[in-house]
């Protein structure tokens, strides 16, 4: 009995189906437990550039916070606009009081060790008849970037980012080292301490760092 052409190209099509789908599972593979693990994408110890992690920032904002908070608790009539406003107004006093090499008007407001260490800069700038030359184009940003309570103080560190011309010059006049035509971004980290039980509302500058 002869089989019909029909009948044949049937099985033929047919045998044609079973190895395309035998060749698609060898090339895409099976979710076995053999092979399972080989087929998971793994992100983990990938790193991608185009992700900005929020969590620390977050963090860090809640943490500055919470540590305002505790000046409030400590000093209820303590004004944070009027603070940075004072820190301000001093940080361009300290300055400019430093270039000029007279540190009398600020000196009260200023822990001893501080003095000390501000005025020997001083006096090796004036033995080596050196010329310092500071001028703030503008304050960029002023913020509190830290809260300390110590037993019966407060430390509040204030981060002061701020547009500076700075040039220092030889007894001749000549420019060692910065450039008067150029200004530069300055960001210093003042510590001010104040006792909590003190009527003075004065806080005292105990520590400068470049941050």
């Amino acid at each position: 009995m002869q089989l019909s052409l029909p009948f044949i190209d049937i099985i033929i099509f047919a045998i044609i189906a079973i190895f395309l789908v035998y060749r698609l599972k060898s090339i895409l593979g099976q979710n076995s437990d053999g092979n399972e693990q080989n087929n998971k994408i793994d992100i983990g110890k990938k790193n991608f550039t185009n992700v900005v992690k929020l969590e620390n920032k977050t963090s860090d904002i809640n943490e500055i916070r919470s540590k305002k908070d505790s000046i409030y608790e400590a000093d209820p009539t303590f004004n944070e606009k009027e603070f940075l406003k004072g820190a301000q107004n001093f940080f361009e006093m300290v300055i400019n009081c430093f270039v000029r090499g007279d540190l009398k008007n600020i000196e009260m407001y200023i822990d001893d060790k501080l003095i000390k260490n501000f005025q020997v800069v001083i006096d090796e700038r004036l033995l080596e008849e050196e010329i310092l030359k500071i001028d703030i184009i503008k304050m960029v940003s002023i913020k509190i970037e830290d809260v300390k309570k110590l037993k019966n103080f407060l430390r509040v560190s204030v981060l002061f980012e701020s547009e500076q011309i700075k040039v220092l010059e030889d007894k001749k006049g000549k420019i060692i080292d910065g450039d008067q035509n150029k200004s530069i971004l300055v960001k210093d980290l003042w510590t001010f301490e104040k006792e909590i039980q003190s009527k003075d509302v004065n806080w005292i500058l105990v520590e400068t760092s470049d941050a």
